[in-house]
């Protein structure tokens, strides 16, 4: 009798963890196989490249700047991940091929187009809220890359993200339900919101402050499921 066929509670959002994996595990501390499971899941399928600061990377595992610092160093020394950095704040991990399941069709060294690394970005502060629960489809990278096309800048998009998230956590925390946000597209009207609107400055790092507040009080209510 044949085995039962496998049915996937969620069909999207997959990384093909395998061998890479488990070699991982065999070379490298907690906190940086964290770090190194994180990069895997957000970076680009095609390039194995994920771009991020350093404070968004420790926002996304729940850690600090300095231990993520010492995570990436570690990554680097054990030929996990090449690390790419330049004048901005930014860095780019980029998963060495032994560790990365793809084949891989561009690299930084091949010089990342600016297309690709303006989703590669998208793509990496879309996935890091916690109410944020989903892959980043064929769909998302579309809609990402007409956001560059229309030239909708980054600052803008990451404040459409932080304003969606709030009122999310908003809607969550009073109903008390678990409902994600699982596509790009729920912030498509916000996107648009923010770049006609008039907000002052001063109205952003406050809003940031409180939806860490609420997003550690939903957590708290609702711990990740095993």
């Amino acid at each position: 009798m044949s085995a039962p066929r496998l049915i996937l509670k969620q069909p999207t959002g997959w990384f093909a963890a395998g061998r890479e994996f488990a070699q991982a595990i065999t070379i490298l501390s907690d906190g940086a196989f964290k770090l190194y499971a994180y990069a895997c899941l957000c970076a680009g399928h095609h390039t194995g490249c994920l771009r991020a600061t350093v404070g968004e990377l420790a926002q996304a595992v729940e850690t600090t700047p300095s231990v993520i610092a010492m995570n990436v160093d570690e990554l680097q020394e054990r030929a996990v991940c090449c690390v790419h950095r330049d004048q901005s704040p930014q860095l780019t991990l980029e998963i060495r091929d032994c560790f990365w399941p793809y084949q891989r069709q561009q690299t930084p060294e091949r010089t990342l187009g600016p297309e690709i690394e303006f989703v590669d970005r998208v793509r990496t502060l879309f996935l890091a809220p916690a109410c944020v629960q989903a892959s980043f489809s064929a769909a998302d990278e579309r809609l990402a890359l007409d956001m560059y096309r229309r030239r909708i800048s980054m600052e803008q998009i990451k404040r459409a993200i932080l304003l969606g998230c709030a009122r999310k956590y908003v809607a969550m925390l009073n109903a008390g339900t678990r409902t994600p946000i699982t596509s790009l597209e729920y912030f498509s009207d916000i996107v648009e919101e923010v770049r006609e609107s008039t907000i002052p400055e001063s109205y952003w790092e406050p809003l940031r402050t409180k939806m860490a507040r609420m997003e550690k009080q939903w957590l708290h209510a609702h711990p990740p499921r095993p």
